[in-house]
């Protein structure tokens, strides 16, 4: 429940709200309305759902007289003049207290969830400017002579435009978040005014031309600035859009002028391109804000339980700033095999394999200059029976000015089941699955790192080495003759062919369906034309045999052509691969089955 506020404070924040809703009023009407018609934007709306939605609706009370009087007196003086002032006041009173009273389950917060922010967009933005059409138009026509149709359709463009665009900063500058985010640090202030002039140039670079149909380009800014000053970024964004795009239009420039057709037409679809931004950008801020919340959430619970069950699968230590450790959990003897009294009064290194202690030492250190933030270290150890263990370590410093006795609160995690994950993915993306072959991606990039230790004069052996490109002949015949199952076989018996008849520290890789690469690095051109020589008259001996082959029937066989390139370290990889490739169609156009060299 809202705590009821005293006297005082309900008439000072009656007049206050007042003052604001009468010279929002009538900036919109005297800055948006061009016709002797309604306003072009109404942004009065927006603070009446934002104060509204901020207390309950027993509190409304002593706030709608004050609002009513303000819109009142805006459009007497600046608007209509009193013939349209009732109808008018009814109108606009009648769409901002029906979406607040729907809201108000929300209590201020509709913002904050992705439900919340559907639910404000169709109660404020369709619902609440369509019930004001309906009460406005009639009024507004007899008095304009514009048809009812006509001033109903701008009323709900205008007034929905405004709610939708000017709500969220309202509700910004009522919950305090604004002045909050100028006492912020300067670093973070000026970043947010850099994010948001960026949105401004962005919006006014589109809006200044109407050749290009750009209008897609003001929403990557305003995404960038949601994602990172969530609800400031995305609300300060759509205030922009709407400045500047809407005054640009005004103005006769813009992709939106330039389309055909009426006026009317122009303002809804902008009306609607607007709508489109705030749906892009305020879900994102609610789903930043619930995501941001959750994290602190985490942060609160791990503060108050973090390290302090002796029940957690995690191994917690205490060690001493010269590496002592002080105390160890009992999960210690689960992962690391020995109970934790023989860990204690050791040093830390006891649990660290001799060539990561370097890593956890830097940690170490890093955790005692900086002790209010945890730093991580991933280290490998070692079982009493040999096998290996990784673990990952969140270190924080305990020293303080008031702490006689500093150190360090280590938590240590097994975490070797998600590294053979990690090895056994970085194997699958780099070898090819069916021949286990490296892929072309790895292959690429094991000749571009060969290349360039020859051109740091790094190189294996006497020459720069050889590429060699392999092609199967006529390898489609396998495969409609035999099916593709054999014809997966053939691939796997030639990848343990290469495998055995080429040279150990060869890479052989698969780089398209029956076409294979090799780096012999190292070799000179007649070496490496030995050994592809060797692997061409072992591919032409292969056979391949099948189990379902009747006795006596022949399996596939294949035959294969070599394309073989030596290794210019002036030419980058492409160029080689080219040469071989070459070769390679020389072999091919010379009947197959051979070896030719680039020359």
């Amino acid at each position: 429940m809202t705590a009821a506020l005293p006297v005082s404070a309900k008439f000072g924040g009656a007049v206050g709200l007042s003052l604001a809703s009468f010279a929002l009023s009538t900036l919109s009407l005297m800055l948006t309305r061009f016709d002797g018609n309604i306003a072009y934007i109404w942004t009065n709306t927006a603070l009446v759902i934002a104060a509204l939605s901020l207390r309950p609706p027993a509190q409304w009370g002593w706030m709608l007289p004050g609002f009513g009087i303000a819109m009142f007196t805006a459009t007497v003086f600046f608007g209509m003049g009193l013939a349209a002032a009732g109808p008018l006041l009814a109108a606009t009173m009648t769409e901002a207290v029906l979406p607040a009273w729907l809201l108000r389950r929300w209590k201020g917060k509709y913002l904050d969830r992705v439900s919340g922010v559907a639910t404000f967009l169709l109660v404020a933005g369709v619902v609440g400017p369509l019930v004001g059409s309906f009460i406005a138009a009639p009024a507004v026509s007899l008095l304009t002579g514009v048809s009812w149709n006509v001033t109903a359709a701008r009323w709900f463009a205008s007034h929905g435009l405004g709610t939708i665009t000017f709500t969220p900063l309202m509700l910004l500058l009522l919950r305090g978040e604004t002045s909050r985010w100028l006492k912020a640090p300067s670093r973070e202030l000026l970043g947010a005014l850099g994010m948001l002039s960026l949105v401004a140039a962005v919006v006014a670079g589109v809006f200044t031309q109407g050749i290009a149909p750009l209008l897609f380009l003001p929403l990557l800014p305003m995404l960038a600035a949601t994602m990172l000053y969530v609800r400031v970024g995305a609300a300060g964004s759509i205030v922009l859009l709407v400045g500047i795009a809407g005054a640009l239009s005004l103005n006769g420039q813009g992709p939106i002028y330039a389309m055909p057709g009426t006026p009317l037409n122009r303002l809804l679809f902008f009306q609607f391109y607007v709508a489109c931004a705030a749906l892009l950008v305020l879900p994102v801020a609610a789903l930043l804000k619930q995501y941001k919340q959750a994290i602190r959430n985490l942060s609160e619970s791990e503060a108050r339980f973090r390290m302090l069950s002796e029940r957690s699968a995690d191994v917690i230590l205490e060690v001493a700033e010269d590496g002592t450790i002080r105390h160890a959990s009992p999960s210690v003897s689960q992962v690391a095999g020995k109970p934790p009294e023989f860990y204690l009064g050791q040093h830390g290194f006891t649990l660290v394999h001799p060539d990561d202690q370097s890593v956890v030492w830097r940690a170490h250190r890093e955790a005692m200059a900086n002790p209010d933030i945890a730093h991580i270290a991933q280290f490998r150890s070692a079982r009493d029976d040999g096998e290996p263990v990784w673990f990952e370590a969140a270190i924080r410093g305990l020293s303080s000015p008031e702490r006689a006795h500093g150190g360090l609160i280590v938590v240590l995690r097994d975490i070797s089941a998600r590294k053979a994950t990690e090895q056994a993915l970085a194997i699958a993306a780099s070898t090819d699955a069916l021949t286990g072959l490296v892929n072309r991606r790895t292959f690429l990039a094991r000749l571009d790192e060969h290349v360039g230790r020859i051109r740091k004069g790094r190189g294996r052996g006497h020459g720069h080495g050889c590429v060699a490109l392999i092609d199967l002949d006529h390898f489609k015949s396998v495969n409609d003759r035999f099916g593709h199952a054999t014809g997966d076989r053939v691939l796997q018996a030639f990848a343990r062919t290469a495998s055995a008849a080429l040279p150990a520290h060869a890479c052989i890789g698969r780089i398209g369906g029956e076409e294979f690469a090799v780096l012999l690095s190292g070799l000179d051109r007649e070496q490496a034309l030995t050994a592809c020589e060797r692997l061409r008259v072992a591919i032409e001996e292969l056979e391949v045999g099948l189990p379902s082959l009747a006795p006596g029937s022949e399996g596939p066989r294949v035959t294969a052509s070599i394309g073989l390139a030596t290794i210019d370290p002036a030419s980058d990889p492409a160029a080689i691969l080219n040469q071989a490739d070459q070769a390679l169609y020389e072999a091919k156009a010379e009947g197959r089955n051979c070896l030719r060299v680039a020359c």
